[in-house]
């Protein structure tokens, strides 16, 4: 009977008593610090060694007990009224003044919400938790003392620390800002004390629950750039974006020069056009490995939608020439919102199973919209033409109260989004040469009084300054037999490559209709001559015709050579090539070597910075920045005496204004890259002013 009393009763009392009195070691055969025994030094002030409370992993619920029974010495057999202390702390706000306070030595605690882990506490922290054995994944619980305990160790008050002065009570007590937890040290085989890096202090108006966390550094941007993450206690998320605004500031160059009075009808009119590849969500998420480097807050759509509607409203442009657009995202999101802010929006979706398109608005009271001819690239006979990618043409008549619009010539503005394959560059100089001739088509119908219209070209090019595609636009004339396919656009070296794609011409078909100086056949200006030519492809189709079919009347029939009459092949090639009318087919020089064209643009921007002379980019997500987006204008070449085969240009009857300056790859990475908190897409925006001179 004793025996069982024993066993059963004060066996596992005393088991208890020990818990709670004195150290609770757990058998650790390894011999090395258990990070179950984390014990709390509880020493007074005379310096004498007292039972010190166990952080164990039924650490929380001895505390719960010890606050709801009293203060420290509830652990030792004493209520909390032989003490005279007050431990009625639920109702008591968390940063109740000192000098309401019923006794200095009650402790409230309270656990931070959204406790992070040890993999995501800053670096001093993550040494301090894997020296005691923790799993970085297991969440470590931080614990704020707001009050006084006695013989717990405060961590030395500083003045000015986050704006806070110690407050003191009548009696003069100054209360800690923080605690410093020690662990115990009867589990390390040294017997050493191990150090753990004090708490950040906090005032007491801050809210309990919040804390500030470095965002880690990514690809060795400076730590001056990450931005801070504030937890709050509702659970959002709060990025501190102030770090990126200087990083990210961009000027706007005025090139307008000086300004000469005159009359209102012979001032130009002047309007501003931006050109922002917007970043479509969908690709986004299917291609997320590329901005592993971005904060995730960042790449959230709400985000990224307000970011970017911030982003016009900030320049507040006439004419938005937007690429990437997702097609739902158009319908309910940004249409909605341009049209209260004075937009017209006219949108065209890619072919195919691609959510994204291009987009031009433009502002109600400043153009009308004259015609609209939206481009697609995807043609199923056309070997470079099989893609789907799209443009949008628009023809935008200018409003002005001063003057009769019918003065202004009205504008072409085309926004296009070639396909980024940097290997396939005889397709994106295919759909370059689609994208002139549908262009040409609008200009010739918009001619008035023999003057052509004007064109601004923007978009995404996917082809960096001074690449053949570039020197096709700028200069008039590629030179392409022979050229590596990769080297069309040159956004990456590929000349490692064994036997690479090259270019032998002509680069498309007849049956297009699309000639090498990239206009429509129908508007090719063809020599008169007594002889009629006919093109291969027109031929060809009549092989099988029926006077094809009938046999000469002095044919020699020769066995198994003529003595058979001839049969198509019954794959329906003899059908293939069908043209209405022959006169559409008339042959029309062919080059196999050469592009052209006849529009005349020249860049807004000069692609390098002026004061450091450091390339200027657009994009920079992969790891490295590029200049892909432009923005061109029709202008008037004149004769280059340097003979280094650069077209020059004068403004013609549009006059660059200003522009709104870029940034380097430098300038970029020290923001963390795109996207990031001030820039929610992984390309910047373009914006560009001109001035429209009238007629005459």
């Amino acid at each position: 009977m004793v025996g069982s009393l024993l066993c059963y009763i004060l066996a596992p009392l005393a088991n208890l008593l020990s818990r709670i009195t004195g150290p609770y070691i757990e058998d650790d055969s390894a011999g090395e610090c258990s990070t179950t025994s984390l014990l709390e030094s509880d020493g007074t002030s005379d310096g004498d060694s007292t039972p010190r409370l166990p952080l164990s992993k039924d650490q929380t619920a001895l505390l719960q007990d010890w606050l709801r029974g009293g203060a420290g010495g509830t652990l030792r057999g004493e209520s909390a009224e032989e003490n005279g202390v007050s431990v009625d702390t639920e109702d008591r706000p968390p940063h109740q003044p000192p000098e309401s306070w019923e006794e200095p030595t009650t402790m409230a605690w309270q656990q931070t919400r959204n406790a992070p882990t040890a993999s995501q506490l800053p670096g001093p922290w993550q040494g301090a938790v894997a020296a005691q054995g923790v799993d970085q994944d297991q969440s470590i619980v931080g614990w704020q003392l707001t009050s006084a305990v006695a013989g717990w160790q405060p961590l030395p008050t500083q003045e000015g620390i986050a704006g806070c002065a110690p407050a003191q009570d009548a009696s003069g007590f100054e209360p800690p800002m923080g605690w410093h937890f020690q662990p115990g040290q009867r589990d390390c085989p040294d017997g050493s004390i191990m150090e753990w890096p004090p708490l950040p202090m906090r005032c007491a108006s801050e809210p309990v629950g919040s804390a500030e966390w470095p965002f880690p550094t990514a690809m060795g941007v400076n730590e001056a750039a990450n931005a801070l993450w504030q937890f709050q206690n509702e659970g959002d998320l709060v990025m501190d974006t102030d770090p990126y605004q200087g990083l990210l500031a961009r000027v706007w160059e005025d090139l307008s020069g000086p300004q000469v009075d005159g009359a209102d009808d012979h001032r130009p009119f002047e309007f501003t056009i931006m050109s922002y590849n917007i970043l479509s969500q969908d690709l986004l998420e299917t291609n997320n490995d590329l901005y592993a480097h971005c904060q995730p807050e960042c790449l959230k759509w709400e985000f990224r939608f307000q970011n970017i509607l911030q982003e016009f409203e900030t320049w507040d442009p006439d004419i938005l020439c937007l690429q990437e657009v997702q097609e739902n995202h158009y319908h309910q999101q940004f249409q909605p919102a341009l049209q209260l802010q004075g937009y017209e929006c006219v949108y065209k979706r890619r072919t195919g199973i691609k959510t994204d398109g291009c987009a031009v608005c433009y502002k109600r009271e400043r153009f009308s919209l004259v015609s609209e001819h939206p481009v697609e690239y995807f043609r199923p006979i056309v070997e470079t033409l099989n893609r789907d990618n799209v443009g949008l043409l628009v023809l935008l008549r200018p409003l002005t109260p001063a003057r009769d619009s019918s003065e202004l010539p009205d504008i072409c503005v085309a926004n296009t989004h070639l396909i980024f394959n940097p290997r396939r560059g005889d397709i994106k100089l295919t759909q370059l040469a689609v994208l002139f001739a549908e262009i040409e088509q609008v200009v010739q119908a918009a001619r008035t009084d023999g003057t052509r219209c004007p064109v601004i070209l923007c978009g995404d090019l996917n082809a960096v300054p001074e690449s053949p595609l570039y020197k096709l636009i700028r200069n008039g004339e590629l030179y392409y037999y022979g050229m590596p396919t990769w080297k069309v656009s040159s956004q990456e070296d590929c000349s490692h490559q064994m036997c690479p794609r090259k270019l032998y011409g002509p680069l498309w078909p007849s049956r297009l209709r699309i000639t090498d100086s990239c206009q429509y056949v129908d508007m090719y200006d063809k020599k008169k001559t007594e002889k009629l030519r006919y093109g291969r492809e027109f031929l060809l189709q009549l092989r099988y015709s029926a006077p094809a079919l009938e046999r000469p009347e002095n044919l020699v029939i020769i066995e198994g050579v003529t003595d058979a009459k001839p049969e198509p092949p019954g794959d329906g090639s003899e059908g293939y090539v069908s043209v209405s009318e022959p006169e559409d087919e008339l042959f029309c020089n062919r080059s196999p070597t050469t592009l052209r064209h006849n529009l005349n643009l020249t860049s807004v921007y000069s692609h390098y910075l002026p004061e450091s002379g450091r390339p200027e980019v657009t994009t920079c997500s992969s790891g490295f920045g590029l200049t892909v987006d432009y923005i061109f204008y029709s202008a008037q070449p004149f004769t280059d005496k340097s003979g280094k085969g650069r077209r020059r240009y004068k403004d013609g009857a549009l006059k660059l204004l200003g522009r709104l300056s870029l940034l380097s790859e430098h300038d970029i990475w020290l923001a963390n890259g795109l996207p990031n908190g001030i820039c929610s897409s992984d390309h910047l925006s373009l914006l560009a002013k001109f001035g429209l001179k009238p007629r005459g």
